[in-house]
């Protein structure tokens, strides 16, 4: 009976070997011929190996703690106190990541600053509405208002990237900076209190945009006259910083003023697709300046009066802000005739 049952069981463990071998042979290994599935044991095994030669040990307990060890040496020995770091002093190669920055901030004040014409159109409608000035109209005062706002935000972003661009200066030059973020702030806020401290003429009055705004609202009233000078516009008075400081002295913010009246030197009409000058900053209508600019690749003397410059007719540019401002002018030239047309039949 012993002998039967020691017969059937023997198949049985040669049957289970069998299948350990097929196991074995179908397991994919890598170059060391070790398959995936004992690989990790056998880089834990040769890490036992390596570390039992470096040191051995002493009993049973630091035996069993060996993989324990293992995790721990994966840790930094002496890691980083991030709230005790001193602060580092910026290398030479930090000084093109700073012009980068600053490229950034002036590129953005760029654009933003491009959106000006928003408030002007806004404002010439309101007054093409019945609101006829800023003097007597309070909702003309709120545009105004948002419109120096919008100034004074482009006149920050410059700041931010003049602020940066003294700081590469500083950099390029071998200077040591260490407080980086506590330098770009102190010198961030000395240009706003700078600017902060100026009267309402100086951040304006000679503010190209500014300008423009005013010029885009007298036009609706005045559309023949040229626009006096804008300091007349914007009384005198003291900065926002130190009250009873009179800072209005210089003679040349009196100085100004758009007298654009849109007609074409050469034409004595209304500009036709006009052409803007790059060289003196005069503008024709397309086709007086290109009949005046013969033969086309020579210099010829600027039909302005009172201007003593040359250009090339490629250096006349089209216009197409100043195209678009005569279109109103003619606009409103041609409403102003009809309404006095219609009161002289009334009459």
């Amino acid at each position: 009976m012993p002998v039967a049952t020691s017969s059937r069981r023997k198949p049985l463990a040669r049957r289970q070997n069998s299948e350990d071998i097929e196991d074995v042979h179908t397991q994919p290994k890598n170059e060391d011929g070790v398959s995936d599935e004992e690989q990790p044991r056998a880089e834990k095994r040769v890490k036992k190996e390596k570390k039992g030669k470096q040191r051995a040990p002493a009993n049973e307990d630091d035996e069993d703690n060996a993989d324990s060890d293992e995790d721990e040496d994966d840790e930094d020995e002496d890691p980083i106190d991030v709230d005790n770091f001193p602060d580092q002093p910026l290398r030479k190669e930090d000084a093109n990541k700073l012009k980068g920055i600053a490229e950034d901030w002036k590129s953005m004040s760029v654009l933003v600053a491009g959106k000006w014409e928003l408030f002007r159109d806004v404002a010439a409608s309101m007054a093409e509405s019945g609101e006829k000035d800023i003097e007597s109209s309070k909702e003309l005062q709120k545009v105004d208002r948002d419109m120096r706002e919008f100034l004074d935000v482009c006149a920050e972003m410059k700041a931010h990237s003049a602020t940066l661009e003294a700081m590469n200066q500083r950099v390029s030059a071998e200077e040591d900076v260490i407080d980086a973020v506590a330098r770009y702030e102190e010198g961030l806020q000395e240009r706003k209190d700078e600017y902060a401290g100026q009267t309402a003429r100086k951040k304006y009055a000679k503010n190209k945009y500014y300008i423009e705004f005013h010029s885009g609202i007298w036009e609706v009233s005045n559309p023949k006259d040229p626009m006096p000078p804008l300091t007349n516009l914007i009384p005198r008075g003291t900065s926002s910083l130190s009250e009873g400081e009179e800072s209005d002295d210089d003679d040349d913010l009196e100085i100004g003023g758009a007298t654009q009246d849109y007609r074409c030197p050469l034409s004595l009409t209304l500009l036709e697709k006009p052409m803007t000058s790059r060289i003196c900053g005069h503008s024709f209508s397309a086709d007086a300046i290109k009949e005046h600019c013969r033969p086309p690749n020579q210099l010829h003397k600027c039909p302005a009066s009172g201007c003593n410059k040359s250009f090339r007719l490629s250096d006349c540019v089209f216009d197409k802000a100043l195209e678009k401002k005569v279109k109103n002018i003619r606009r409103r030239q041609q409403a102003a005739e009809e309404n006095s047309d219609a009161e002289e039949i009334v009459d």
